[in-house]
């Protein structure tokens, strides 16, 4: 494995496990809500983290430099934003888990944006210092 095929690895990896963990973590909540609009978000929720799951075991995805974790990370912020302006609007007992997931996504996709543009710059100073340390 190259230091790059490593980087991408963990870059994939944290984008994917942030989007299942919160997808799976918040699924109970779809067995509380008691309307099926409400339910919605975690459904959408539950898809999501499954689908980044396998997308992330499929094939090399997991080493690929590829901005899929922040398409995962984008859709589940989009959903609870729509949640929060359309879906629960007006249910003030609903609304507050709205508001920390929505940090929770905010602050990965600034993560995940980061380190997407940071991953080149690493792998290429990863190469020099790896020749430099290298005898000729």
């Amino acid at each position: 494995m190259t230091v790059r095929d490593a980087l991408n690895r963990g870059y994939n990896l944290v984008g994917t496990a942030i989007i299942a963990i919160s997808g799976l973590a918040f699924f109970p909540e779809f067995f509380a809500e008691d309307e099926p609009a409400h339910k919605f978000d975690e459904g959408v929720l539950l898809l999501l983290a499954i689908g980044s799951i396998v997308w992330y075991l499929v094939g090399k995805n997991r080493f690929s430099r590829t901005i899929i974790p922040m398409l995962f990370t984008a859709a589940a912020l989009v959903m609870k934003l729509l949640t929060l302006f359309l879906l629960e609007k007006g249910d003030a007992a609903d609304l507050g888990d709205e508001f920390s997931t929505i940090i929770l996504y905010v602050i990965t996709l600034a993560f995940l944006i980061w380190q997407y543009v940071s991953i080149k710059r690493m792998a290429q100073a990863a190469k020099i210092e790896t020749a430099e340390a290298l005898p000729v």
